[in-house]
């Protein structure tokens, strides 16, 4: 399989790189939204050919910032209100468990968004945009052996 070219783009700053997190769109073009669908997001994005979807490892970054919001955000707040007597105890072991199913699957293209965001503020220049023209063409030594 041959990789996507990527053209030249214009330098992605960190405002342009937050509002297309914020809007779930690629961060380099900023002109396709990053899901397939549902639950899948592009391997490449289909605008600027991009790498989205890149190593094993780089899973656990949306992994934990669901979690997160998840775990601290809902489940938590939940049963301290049930243990401290703010709410019936049943209800809030219930609301939780509800919660703990249904809101990573709802949250999951927001995590995915926010983590590529996230990423890319922390290193811009791994975005083609950002790079100088004579760098590589963001492969992984995972995605080449493939």
């Amino acid at each position: 399989m041959t990789e996507p070219t990527l053209d030249p783009l214009p330098k992605a700053t960190r405002s342009a790189i937050i509002r297309r997190g914020l809007r779930g769109t690629c961060p380099n073009c900023g002109q396709c939204q990053l899901f397939a669908s549902m639950l899948r997001i592009h391997r490449h994005c289909p605008d600027c050919g991009m790498t989205l979807e890149r190593g094993n490892g780089y899973y656990l970054g949306p992994l934990c910032i669901n979690y997160g919001f998840v775990a601290l955000g809902f489940v938590a707040p939940l049963l301290l209100m049930g243990v401290g007597g703010w709410m019936p105890l049943k209800a809030a072991l219930a609301l939780a468990l509800i919660g703990a199913l249904l809101l990573p699957i709802l949250l999951y293209r927001t995590c995915w968004s926010l983590w590529l965001m996230l990423y890319y503020l922390c290193l811009p220049d791994e975005l083609h945009a950002n790079r100088p023209e004579d760098s590589d063409d963001l492969l992984f030594e995972e995605d080449a052996r493939r």
